[in-house]
């Protein structure tokens, strides 16, 4: 039974790794796809030496007994700095992100560090046994051991849950991101379970408690947990919106992005050095980004609108007028008009989906600049 739960998630980890392999291959310069493709591999990697018939072999190959036991758990332990990594890039501008992953993998590191320390001096190189929890974990260094990688994987997976859900909730107009994200969550939440009850093993046996069983519950969350999150991050290429549908989305926003982008250069996120790819090549990503940066730029030139701009809270405004209030807006800013008094900083309210309402302002704005140059 344990090698065909490892070997199952062994198995959904290799099919995610070769499925965004292939998308790595056309976009390898991205660093958030390049995370991710690494957290695969790391997983189906430690998955699938877990298994015995792989386990074994390997083992006998380094001629040191349950060494290969340091390869599984760290590459766990990397597994979760690199889901990290890729949420940093998908959450913050790239130079913040690039910092932010720096220090994971620092820490992650120091970790594994630590852990192979201990596992090369802690005498439990005699024997090779497949039940390594239930025969080492009640030795000294070897509860340091176990106890510092459960503690890692851990923080790890509650803060991969936390940030997942957290992103979820500002992406509510990409529906397959935000279910692939609260998605990715549940499944680090699951596999926690296998932390909860590895670690609650730990506690009872320092107190001279057995309950062994508990290392054999552990498995299936493992499994389970994996398969769930593996789900999550790949879902938002399954959603029936298209890739060539997203383009199209991202595109039509151009005019609109662009005239508030030149008036004020502060709202990308990214540098035009940067570009969108260091950000994430994922196209979910960076159309959910324009509609932020979009909004940015209609607070900072709300100063500028007519006064015809005062929309009553919650009082829908037609794509039409809203294209025209910002044309106005633009003008007069572009014209050393001085700003009105600051208007409260609420967009105005949309009567359908935001990302279509964002559209229609685009198009209607991209034909009245179009109208404007063919009368100049």
């Amino acid at each position: 039974m344990h090698d065909l739960i490892y070997g199952i998630g062994a198995l959904a980890g290799w099919i995610a790794f070769v499925y965004k392999l292939n998308h790595l291959r056309q976009d390898w310069t991205n660093p958030a796809l390049r995370a991710m493709v690494a957290a695969f591999g790391f997983s189906a990697v430690a998955f699938t030496l877990t298994v015995g018939l792989v386990y074994q072999p390997i083992d006998a190959a380094l001629g040191v007994p349950n060494l290969t036991k340091l390869f599984i758990h760290s590459f766990m332990v990397l597994f979760s700095v690199c889901v990290l990594q890729l949420l940093a890039f998908w959450q913050y501008p790239a130079p913040r992100a690039r910092h932010r992953a720096r220090v994971y993998w620092a820490v992650g590191l120091v970790i594994v560090a630590a852990m192979s320390a201990l596992i090369v001096v802690a005498p439990i190189h005699d024997r090779y046994t497949i039940h390594f929890w239930k025969t080492h974990a009640g030795e000294t260094l070897m509860l340091w051991y176990l106890v510092m990688f459960l503690v890692a994987l851990s923080a790890g997976l509650l803060a991969i849950a936390y940030r997942s859900w957290h992103f979820a909730g500002l992406t509510a107009q990409l529906p397959w991101l935000r279910r692939g994200l609260r998605l990715t969550a549940l499944g680090a939440l699951v596999s926690f379970g296998y932390c909860a009850c590895r670690g609650s093993y730990l506690i009872l046996i320092s107190a001279d408690v057995r309950v062994e069983p508990l290392v054999d519950i552990a498995q299936p969350f493992a499994s389970l947990g994996q398969i769930v999150f593996f789900a999550g991050l790949t879902m938002p290429g399954w959603g029936p919106k298209t890739r060539v549908d997203q383009l199209s989305a991202y595109r039509a926003l151009e005019p609109l992005w662009s005239a508030l982008h030149d008036a004020f250069p502060g709202i990308a996120l990214h540098s035009a050095a940067e570009g969108d790819s260091v950000a994430v090549g994922d196209v979910n990503y960076r159309l959910y980004r324009r509609m932020v940066e979009i909004w940015d730029g209609y607070l900072a030139l709300r100063p500028y609108l007519p006064a015809s701009a005062a929309v009553r809270p919650g009082e829908p405004l037609a794509s039409d007028d809203a294209a025209r209030m910002i044309n106005e807006g633009l003008k007069n800013r572009q014209e050393g008009y001085e700003p009105a008094a600051a208007l409260p900083e609420q967009p105005p309210s949309v009567q359908d989906n935001e990302l279509e309402w964002l559209i229609a302002v685009s198009r209607s704005f991209a034909r009245m600049r179009a109208r404007e140059l063919d009368h100049a």
